[in-house]
């Protein structure tokens, strides 16, 4: 009898080893996996309040925050709209990253005195690169430093699994035949010559054969854009080079606004994507 209790000891004391293993390692399987959220367009039109669901979001289970733009109605002219908006997506984190709308753009010095950063700069995380640029610079064009500056990353991205674009106007839709009749569908802000408008710019000529260098060299490419809400929600195109264009936005109190959640496998370098209702996040 002594035997056989000891033997049944053994083998529980056994399987709640192997369980206790098994459940170690999923854990150590999941802290591998980071999650990024993408919002955008979450102004209403009364400073300085934002779209009433994300106000009450939780962000602590995404590891860094892409935000798209249009914040709030005049997101930088006073400084408690800034502290409101602040207040719920703590713009000076290191995770925090913020490619600025013609709504945000009102007091550039503001924007750097609480969010710490340059209206274009560029983040190295988990093996990324994400390069936050500014469409408001130049209307809608990349000329000049903030050119020189994107250039730059390409040409020195040797270990980067991705490099990920943040832009608030959806640029690239101008000069690509399969996406310009689409505009008036999807973004926010038509083609035009004004502030808010998609200009004539020089993503398709200049910068996006930068990119499908980059693709040809092994690393994914992912341009986000946030000024959509009012036509579409989201967007996902990938062109013929495999380079991807997606756009996520907010009008704020309606049903169906949605976020863009990544999933980063860091181990594997897997990065995939959803829409997600914002309220499921």
């Amino acid at each position: 009898m002594k035997n056989i209790a000891y033997k049944i000891l053994s083998l529980f004391f056994a399987l709640a080893l192997v369980s206790c293993s098994s459940r170690t390692k999923e854990a150590g399987n999941d802290s591998k996996v980071k999650n990024y959220l993408h919002l955008s367009h979450t102004r209403t039109n009364e400073n300085p309040r934002l779209d009433s669901t994300v106000e009450q979001m939780n962000f602590e289970k995404y590891e860094m925050l892409w935000l798209g733009g249009d914040l709030a109605q005049l997101t930088s002219a006073v400084d408690m709209t800034m502290q409101h908006v602040d207040s719920i997506f703590n713009l000076a984190s290191e995770t925090t990253l913020w490619s600025l709308g013609n709504h945000d753009y009102t007091d550039l010095e503001r924007i750097k005195r609480f969010a710490k950063k340059s209206p274009y700069y560029t983040v190295h995380k988990n093996g990324m690169t994400i390069v936050v640029l500014d469409t408001q610079d130049s209307l809608s064009n990349i000329i000049g430093k903030q050119r020189e500056f994107l250039f730059g990353v390409i040409d020195t991205l040797q270990k980067s699994s991705h490099l990920i674009i943040l832009h608030h106007k959806l640029i690239w839709m101008y000069g690509r035949s399969e996406l310009e009749d689409r505009v008036s569908s999807v973004s926010n802000a038509g083609f035009g010559d004004c502030f808010y408008c998609i200009n004539p710019n020089n993503f398709n000529t200049e910068i996006y054969p930068k990119l499908v260098e980059l693709k040809q060299s092994g690393v994914e490419v992912i341009c986000i854009g946030g000024d959509v809400g009012f036509q579409a929600k989201e967007f996902e195109h990938v062109t013929r080079e495999g380079i991807f264009f997606l756009a996520s936005g907010i009008h704020a109190g309606e049903n169906g606004n949605k976020g863009l959640v990544f999933s980063h496998d860091i181990v594997k370098r897997d990065l995939s994507w959803e829409f997600v209702k914002l309220t499921d996040l």
